[in-house]
């Protein structure tokens, strides 16, 4: 009978010391808090979206130089299959009780999410230790998170009533790196179609009609001695809804026919605004050029029509001495949001 006893005591001793070590290490529990709606295209921080909640439970225990991370669990979707980039989104200690950021030393700088899997630091090895005392068995530290959503015309395409769920997981690392404790929280950020957002701005660039395959003729002595040129109404279109230059560039230094070559230069280029606000003259060149500039900021795309003109100067020796021949080349014009 005493044997019985006695064994029963140690079985009583040994879930006794294990439930201690158990509560001396930190405890970290995250829940969710406000949630999160976008209305517009702006960047946007909303406050209090998440809570940190370390608890040290125990007599004389001391974690100092300790970390706090966030892992996102998995990308950041909602029930129509729409991803909102995790890249776009940064988490911010804003508030703490039962320390100050002054005394843990880092935790105050808005940190961009790493991608599913991989920790964000929010805070890196702090200065305040997480400890009890002889005389203190418990002790807590609170933190407030903050999400900020960066801004941008993406946002328009995800607009939905449909909540993207942003499921994260907070760990609290010891100061070799070791995990101490984990919780994860979801909280929703709801994208709405009411709201107010810009478009992506579009950008096109056409060359239309015949000036797609443009010809300029030298046939008579008069070509030569006086000019040759030719012009293309509305030959080239520009789609902007912002500011924008164009630029004008040969894909190459000559114009070939078989092996015989002529510089690119021969040939000039004058880019005329069918409005009548603006003309500009170049020589052609390999080297990108400006040759017109434009638009203004539009809630949607607008067209611009442009003339070509290309011409050759008077008395060119390059052109008179040249082999008679048809020579040919590609003119590439290009769009430049400003």
């Amino acid at each position: 009978m005493n044997k019985h006893i006695l064994t029963l005591g140690i079985t009583l001793l040994t879930l006794l010391g294990f439930s201690v070590n158990s509560w001396a290490q930190p405890r970290l529990s995250a829940s969710n808090q406000q949630y999160m709606e976008v209305r517009s295209s702006q960047t946007q921080t909303f406050s209090n979206a998440f809570q940190i909640q370390i608890t040290l439970e125990g007599n004389n225990r001391n974690y100092p130089n300790w970390s706090l991370g966030a892992i996102l669990n998995q990308p950041i979707t909602n029930s129509e299959g729409k991803t909102l980039p995790y890249g776009k989104i940064k988490l911010k200690l804003s508030a703490v009780n039962g320390a100050t950021f002054q005394q843990i030393g880092s935790g105050t700088t808005a940190v961009p999410l790493s991608a599913p899997g991989n920790t964000a630091l929010l805070i890196n090895s702090s200065n305040y230790a997480l400890k009890n005392s002889n005389s203190d068995y418990y002790s807590q530290i609170i933190f407030t998170v903050d999400v900020i959503l960066e801004g941008g015309t993406y946002l328009d395409a995800l607009k939905t009533w449909q909540a993207y769920s942003l499921n994260l997981a907070f760990t609290l690392l010891d100061n070799r790196g070791a995990e101490l404790s984990r919780s994860s929280a979801t909280n929703g950020m709801q994208i709405r179609p009411d709201g107010t957002y810009t478009t992506p701005a579009s950008y096109g660039i056409q060359v239309q009609n015949d000036a797609k395959s443009g010809l300029l003729e030298l046939k008579t002595m008069n070509d030569y001695l006086n000019g040759a040129s030719v012009t293309y109404t509305n030959g080239l279109t520009v789609t902007a809804a912002t500011p924008y230059a164009i630029q004008v560039r040969s894909s190459s230094a000559n114009f070939m026919a078989g092996s015989k070559a002529l510089p690119v230069s021969v040939v000039n280029l004058q880019l005329s605004s069918a409005s009548g606000s603006s003309s500009i003259t170049i020589p052609m060149a390999e080297t990108a050029q400006t040759i017109g500039n434009g638009g203004t900021t539009t809630t949607s795309a607008v067209n611009y029509k442009y003339h070509i003109r290309y011409f050759t100067k008077a008395n060119d020796s390059r052109l008179i001495n040249a082999v008679p021949d048809t020579y040919s080349g590609i003119i590439i014009y290009e769009i430049i949001p400003q």
